[in-house]
């Protein structure tokens, strides 16, 4: 028993990725399967075939049922919206929407009873198991780099959530149908969120920390949120490999 219900037993990791990402997937997999063994169910957001059978090999994978060309692109969106964006983003956040937006789709469709998304910047650094039975319905930690708005913005990159939970429903029909108000998924969830006055679970930020925010023994999990992150990130993976 976990916070006085039942934790499921079938429950699994969910993981989603395109080609633009898909050079995360090897690192990703290594740290997790460091310290973890549940099974781990990757979504298909346009893969290439060869990480397309790669995935295949280390666990299921899922492609999504999604109308074509859903996510609106800069020309759709309301041009005072789309500058307000761009004055607070690198305008490279355009070409990530559209795997953004599928994220709900894919959680919405997790064979678990009880799923923990990460997404694939994150290093898991720990094991896990302190995540399960966090809440009844979605557990989230607070993004504490998102721009100050009237109330609070979680962070995507980490979300535990029970199977079919009304909030990840509502958060699936909302990236379809109103990914144009919003930049990225997790703004369309945490305004539902604020709208409905739904009570979810606060992660502690250990288990979703901006690798920006520097390094900690108790972290669970680094989020290497954000272009700068990334390219840090990629830098280092080159020299790893070079240093073999």
């Amino acid at each position: 028993m976990a916070g006085g219900w039942a934790v499921n037993e079938n429950r699994g990791i969910l993981v989603g990725a395109n080609e633009r990402q898909e050079w995360l997937l090897a690192w990703w997999w290594d740290n997790y399967r460091r310290r973890n063994d549940y099974p781990v169910c990757f979504v298909d957001f346009g893969l290439s075939e060869k990480k397309k059978r790669w995935c295949k090999e280390r666990g299921q994978l899922i492609s999504l049922r999604m109308p074509p060309l859903f996510v609106r692109d800069r020309g759709e969106v309301d041009g005072t919206l789309a500058e307000e964006w761009e004055k607070s983003f690198p305008d490279t956040f355009w070409e990530s929407r559209e795997a953004w937006f599928k994220k709900a789709q894919a959680c919405l469709e997790s064979p678990y009873d009880e799923t923990i998304w990460i997404d694939l910047d994150c290093e898991i650094v720990k094991p896990l198991e302190g995540l399960w039975g966090q809440s009844e319905r979605v557990a989230l930690a607070k993004d504490f780099s998102a721009i100050s708005v009237d109330f609070p913005i979680y962070n995507s990159g980490v979300i535990v959530f029970q199977k079919n939970d009304p909030l990840i429903v509502e958060w699936a029909k909302q990236s379809i149908e109103k990914n144009a108000l919003f930049r990225g998924d997790q703004d369309v969830l945490s305004q539902i969120i604020a709208d409905e006055k739904l009570p979810i679970h606060e992660l502690d930020p250990m288990y979703n920390w901006s690798i920006g925010r520097g390094e900690r023994k108790d972290v669970v999990i680094y989020h290497w949120l954000g272009d700068a992150a990334k390219s840090v990130l990629q830098n280092k993976l080159i020299l790893a490999r070079l240093s073999v």
